[in-house]
């Protein structure tokens, strides 16, 4: 009674799912029709209108005398007014152990949401009244969503039936509510190996046009050397020298980038892709007289 009561007067409202099976444990283990009460309270804040009902009726043959004046008068007016306003609704299935979720929206405030299990035999339940959006679940079997404006007082059945999904050709039957698809592996060629690709080109290309450059300069420095000024001599030997040194430079970075990109394609990993979607996406170098680049190629 003390774990239901502090639910029930939590600081931040009362918290009467939590709040009913700590009462209803109560009222197994002692009997008493107080504990009793405070499970039909909480059943009438949310909205189980049948099973308050019983409850509080349960409550004044339990009680008898026992229970005072002013909490006789208070059950039997919440009796008057929800007897007045219940609706009764029948479910029956097709299935064993169908759960329902039964979701009301008032006019102000958040839904009010509760749950039915359904048995072969059918279940009936009284539930306020009021626009619903009813959810029926079923083990292997696609779900059930219907809606109905429940009136005051009325009588409302509703029949499910839970039926075989169709085979999906090549699926294995079914059941499974669509098509499930093949998963198969690959081994997709990474952005690194790109890139590194991309890098290795563009390294080789400018090494093999400063080799080019440095064969002209060697070729004019030796044509020079011991002919012109020792000034200019000494201006092609610097020139020659750059050259060659970036030549060596870039071809190092050629040889370096084209490990990594040997690495990278050797150690790319395998990856699941679903078969029957085919989007891909790859980086293409691009180089050209004045620079290199990449090219983004997708199919999607």
């Amino acid at each position: 009674m003390a774990a239901g009561s502090a639910f029930y007067n939590d600081p931040a409202g009362h918290k009467c799912e939590e709040a009913v099976p700590e009462f209803e444990k109560a009222f197994e283990l002692s009997g008493s029709w107080k504990a009793l009460r405070a499970v039909a309270i909480c059943e009438l804040q949310l909205e189980r209108d049948g099973d308050a009902i019983k409850h509080y009726e349960d409550v004044l043959k339990l009680g008898g005398d026992q229970i005072a004046a002013g909490d006789k008068a208070q059950i039997d007016s919440d009796l008057r007014a929800l007897k007045a306003g219940v609706a009764e609704l029948t479910i029956r299935t097709n299935r064993p152990n169908t759960k329902v979720v039964a979701v009301r929206q008032p006019s102000q405030g958040l839904p009010v949401s509760n749950h039915y299990t359904v048995t072969l035999e059918g279940t009936m339940v009284g539930i306020h009244p009021g626009n619903y959006e009813f959810t029926a679940s079923a083990d292997g079997f696609p779900d059930i969503t219907w809606k109905a404006e429940i009136q005051n007082g009325s009588q409302t059945q509703k029949q499910l039936e839970f039926t075989e999904a169709p085979a999906v050709p090549g699926g294995g039957g079914g059941g499974g509510g669509g098509a499930k698809p093949t998963v198969e592996t690959e081994r997709p060629i990474p952005v690194t190996v790109w890139i590194f690709g991309g890098l290795t080109i563009a390294c080789a290309v400018t090494s093999g046009t400063f080799m080019g450059l440095s064969t002209a300069a060697k070729s004019e420095y030796d044509d020079q050397n011991g002919v012109a000024p020792r000034t200019e001599v000494e201006d092609l030997r610097s020139d020659l020298v750059t050259k060659s040194l970036v030549a060596d430079v870039f071809l190092g970075a050629t040889v370096a980038s084209a490990g990594a990109t040997l690495i990278f394609f050797l150690l790319r990993p395998e990856v699941e892709v679903e078969k029957g979607k085919e989007a891909h996406l790859m980086v293409l170098p691009s180089v050209g007289t004045t620079g290199g680049g990449a090219v983004v190629v997708g199919t999607f």
